[in-house]
């Protein structure tokens, strides 16, 4: 699994290590799963098309094509439900270990057992949002000999999630409209929606890419907390 070891805490206290660990092998283990259900699912697709051109020569049984389509319609939904889960933690992950590296960075008091339990659980659209603007490149020490600038790149991926989050945001709104749904009817009731909870399976998936960048910010920023740790 790739995580930093640790063997120089600092300030990092264990039920913050605990915490973004147990967090880390959650995301990595539905990412796994989620990747082998778009395989399943392309896979089952192709076969689902071929059945679709035998189905109109109308042969007399046809439990060939029933049984692609079930298995298919099966796959998708496992695929929905794997990103979602994957989304879950490597979204509390991010905020989560952006929060202890702010904090570790700027020599705060450690998180206390409740707000680390508390920000292990999903965040909000908007709270994502909120946790990608923190200036976290800023706090890693620069390396020497370097033939590119890492922080910047870095800083650059951070504001491409934050306008895909944005765009996310902006989806959750139209699905609510095309649904007739109440809530949420603004882009500001939107930034408090959950993902899992504003992804309709008969919509286009709200997480369509923004997932896979929210996993290289879930993976750096253990890295990031390792460095500043290392570096001070």
């Amino acid at each position: 699994m790739r995580f930093p070891p640790f063997d120089d805490r600092g300030t990092l206290t264990t039920i913050e290590l605990e915490a973004l660990w147990s967090l880390h092998g959650a995301w990595l283990t539905a990412r796994y799963e989620w990747q082998s259900a778009i395989a399943l699912w392309d896979r089952l697709d192709t076969a689902h098309h071929l059945a679709d051109l035998r189905s109109t020569e109308r042969p007399p049984f046809q439990y060939y094509e029933e049984a692609v389509h079930e298995i298919t319609s099966g796959a998708n939904d496992y695929e929905r439900l794997t990103a979602l889960t994957a989304w879950r933690y490597a979204a509390s992950a991010a905020v989560l270990g952006i929060t202890v590296l702010e904090r570790v960075a700027q020599a705060k008091p450690p998180l206390t057992a409740s707000a680390v339990e508390q920000l292990c659980q999903e965040p909000t659209l908007g709270r994502l949002r909120e946790a990608l603007s923190v200036p976290a490149a800023d706090f890693l020490p620069a390396r020497e000999r370097r033939f590119r600038d890492e922080r910047k790149e870095m800083a650059e991926r951070w504001a491409q999630l934050r306008d895909g989050v944005d765009t996310a945001i902006e989806i959750v709104v139209e699905n609510a409209e095309d649904e007739g749904a109440a809530h949420p009817q603004t882009k500001k009731e939107a930034a408090g929606c959950l993902m899992t909870e504003h992804s309709p399976p008969h919509t286009d998936p709200v997480y369509q890419g923004i997932l896979e960048p929210l996993f290289v910010v879930a993976e750096e920023v253990p890295y990031g907390i390792s460095r500043v740790i290392a570096g001070r």
